[in-house]
């Protein structure tokens, strides 16, 4: 069975990827997916928190890893300049291999990225050093704004494609609704001319509840601002289940 992988990297902590992770698997489970298809795996972090991704597959049954085998904690890039962790090899290997371990026999594995692209570089396991070791798609969460997100986009999606990324797609979260159409306006006219190879997939307004109706309303919420047609099908490559 081939296995997609999709990698969702962001501009910065608490930028949204993980309920962008969320609103994914609530698609894909609309679609007919089952949850024994799906995964979701965040095989880095700084935060042990739980997060509400990780209450979603819970309550729908898809297979989660929530907190990974790395976990970034305070003093780790000391040690390692020290040489008292394990190698970039050694940490890379055991991550990739966390992340095939539940991928096997699925059909579609969401990776939550840790803060922007370039975090863990100090270690040699960044976002982008994890997705080039697998064949991913890669979405990258951009922070609200029209100015200073569209600088911010031009810098983190430029490094990932110097690094050797490709199929990048752009999705801008939490940006106050009442904000949400002009912002869609100039970003959508301005950032194309900038990164001519990505695929702008859309534009999702801050919501301020994110409870346990997530369950219920999820893809229809996500779908509102993501179209689930464009994303999975026409950018994702997903066919079947519905999709065509």
């Amino acid at each position: 069975m081939d296995t997609k992988y999709l990698y969702v990297m962001g501009s910065e902590s608490g930028v949204g990827k993980s309920t962008v992770c969320m609103g994914i698997l609530a698609q894909l489970l609309a679609a007919g997916f089952n949850a024994g298809q799906l995964a979701y795996i965040k095989p880095v972090t700084q935060c042990i928190a739980k997060q509400p991704v990780a209450t979603f597959c819970e309550q729908t049954q898809v297979p989660c890893l929530d907190i990974g085998n790395l976990v970034f904690k305070p003093g780790f890039s000391r040690d390692f300049i020290d040489g008292l962790t394990k190698s970039t090899d050694q940490l890379l290997s055991d991550v990739v291999s966390s992340i095939l371990s539940i991928g096997k026999g699925k059909k579609v594995v969401i990776i939550d990225g840790v803060g922007d692209p370039s975090v863990g570089s100090v270690v040699g396991v960044s976002n982008v050093d994890v997705a080039l070791s697998l064949h991913c798609s890669v979405i990258f969460v951009g922070k609200p704004g029209i100015g200073a997100a569209i600088d911010n986009t031009v810098l983190c999606v430029s490094f990932m494609q110097y690094k050797g990324l490709s199929n990048i797609g752009i999705i801008y979260n939490k940006i106050p609704l009442v904000a949400l159409a002009e912002i869609k306006k100039y970003v959508t006219k301005r950032l194309p001319e900038l990164l001519p190879d990505i695929t702008l997939l859309g534009f999702i307004g801050e919501h301020q509840v994110i409870d346990a109706r997530w369950k219920e309303n999820s893809g229809d919420w996500f779908n509102s601002y993501i179209d689930r047609q464009t994303l999975l099908c026409n950018w994702l490559g997903i066919t079947g289940h519905g999709l065509s």
